[in-house]
């Protein structure tokens, strides 16, 4: 994590629903990730609300989680008993119990990334602000891994410390836990305190992905035009 700076002031957490947030002219690290898929070769994901088609498994958890009142069981598709399952698991955990009461669930932020000049967003699962505590970012994600190992290894495959980072770094958190929470049996919790290697690597992803997003013209000529396309269908080309 970069140094504390003691004129920093950590941006404002903000109270907003999913489409308002996803509305905003900002970079998330969802957009990033549409970045990293054209840069290597990988189909579009489709961008879709919250309250489009049938609600996912993970979406249904996290919700479940973080703000059991919103939950709207009977979703076509979704098994609300292992939903809840899952949340009881998590809960199990006396530590993550403690976070949960006492953090901030579901916090959106605004924030400008200093090496690239870019106005970017974040929108943290759990955030712990107590004068007692780190200020501590929590992330959980729901998983097929078979143990914790396996979850570490899912942390560097699928990006999850390039996550850490954006988010270490806009909030200059003093510390970041990923959660990965078994979906399958024994549906075990293996809560994961992000290293400061695994940050370092992150960042340099960010920091490349972020470079390639203010000059796709430096893509590798093979993938310069799915890369522009990708740029373009964020909708935050700087004009001439």
């Amino acid at each position: 994590m970069p140094e504390t700076d003691s004129s920093f002031r950590r941006p404002d957490l903000l109270r907003l629903d999913y489409d308002t947030y996803r509305a905003l002219p900002a970079v998330a690290n969802s957009d990033l990730s549409r970045l990293r898929d054209a840069l290597e070769g990988r189909a579009p994901r489709p961008q879709s609300s919250s309250n489009e088609g049938a609600l996912g498994f993970g979406t249904a958890f996290h919700t479940a989680l973080l703000e059991p009142d919103d939950y709207v069981a009977g979703q076509p598709g979704l098994n609300d008993t292992l939903v809840w399952w899952l949340v009881e698991g998590v809960k199990l955990n006396s530590q993550l119990n403690r976070l949960l009461e006492e953090g901030i669930p579901e916090a959106s932020v605004l924030f400008t990334e200093p090496t690239t000049d870019t106005l970017c967003k974040l929108r943290a699962d759990l955030i712990v602000d107590r004068p007692d505590q780190p200020f501590t970012v929590i992330d959980f994600k729901t998983t097929m891994a078979r143990d914790a190992d396996q979850f570490l290894w899912q942390c560097s495959a699928y990006d999850y410390d390039r996550q850490a980072a954006f988010y270490t770094d806009a909030l200059h958190a003093e510390r970041f836990l990923l959660v990965g929470v078994q979906k399958v049996e024994p549906f075990g919790v293996f809560s994961i305190e992000v290293s400061e290697q695994m940050l370092a690597e992150g960042r340099s992803k960010y920091q490349r992905l972020l470079r390639l997003l203010k000059a796709p013209a430096t893509a590798p000529a093979y993938r310069a035009e799915a890369v522009q396309a990708a740029v373009d269908a964020l909708g935050l080309s700087e004009e001439e």
